[in-house]
């Protein structure tokens, strides 16, 4: 009847969606619902241009929990022509979208946590993390991260891991949720300052992804700048 339609106005497409996925995709896409906000292009344009300004034309570069690839599809030309690109996405078929687009680039569709990656080894580590609660990785350097703190939050996680990955001197460029920058507690951000000096932040208006992700939360892009080698936390 009309009551129950407007009740469940996407009953239609749910059904539709709910017939096209396996059990196992359906339950992905359901749990993605929660952290899948992908970047406007005017926010990941902006990043690209910072990048620039800092004097990166071109190297390695990880970009972890990649949705679709808006940063892959809006590489400046003369940056793509000399950049290898490294993508790690969760959702099967996220991923397999990814993989279609960007056949190029090494694509991993598997959660970050299980990617074995060299660390000072990426030029460039950028992107939008997910956010969310903590993250399980069983790997030594994974419980060290545990042990740390590191891993209570999804995207502490991904900023620790990252860092790790790339280069001294190399640059981390992440769009996260406000609780990286504005926790009560110090210990994650004096991990950070340890091993990476930081370049500057922006925080951007609810309303940045709400044309493109139909979301309303407020995130900062947070640029840091890798440490030849970590300093003591009384000088961070």
């Amino acid at each position: 009847n009309a009551s129950w339609q407007k009740a469940h106005p996407w009953r239609k497409e749910f059904e539709e969606i709910r017939g096209l996925l396996t059990e196992e995709e359906y339950d992905a896409a359901r749990a993605s619902t929660l952290n899948a906000h992908y970047t406007s292009i005017p926010v990941v344009r902006a990043m690209w241009a910072t990048l620039r300004r800092m004097g990166f034309d071109g190297g390695r570069m990880l970009e972890p929990g990649s949705g679709i690839g808006n940063f892959l599809g809006t590489v400046p030309g003369e940056i793509a022509d000399r950049t290898a690109f490294t993508a790690v996405e969760l959702d099967s078929i996220t991923g397999r979208i990814l993989k279609a687009l960007y056949p190029e680039s090494n694509v991993h569709v598997t959660g970050f946590e299980k990617m074995i990656l060299p660390n000072n080894f990426f030029d460039v580590a950028m992107g939008n993390v997910p956010f969310g609660e903590g993250i399980s990785d069983m790997s030594p350097q994974g419980k060290q991260y545990a042990r740390q703190g590191l891993t209570a939050r999804i995207h502490d996680y991904f900023f620790a891991k990252s860092l790790d990955k790339v280069r001294p001197g190399g640059v981390l460029a992440f769009i996260t949720s406000t609780g990286t920058l504005d926790k009560k507690k110090p210990g994650v951000r004096v991990w950070l300052a340890q091993r990476a000096e930081f370049i500057g932040a922006v925080r951007l208006p609810a309303q940045a992804f709400k044309e493109n992700a139909r979301t309303e939360v407020t995130t900062d892009i947070v640029v840091l700048k890798k440490r030849a080698a970590p300093i003591s936390k009384e000088m961070a």
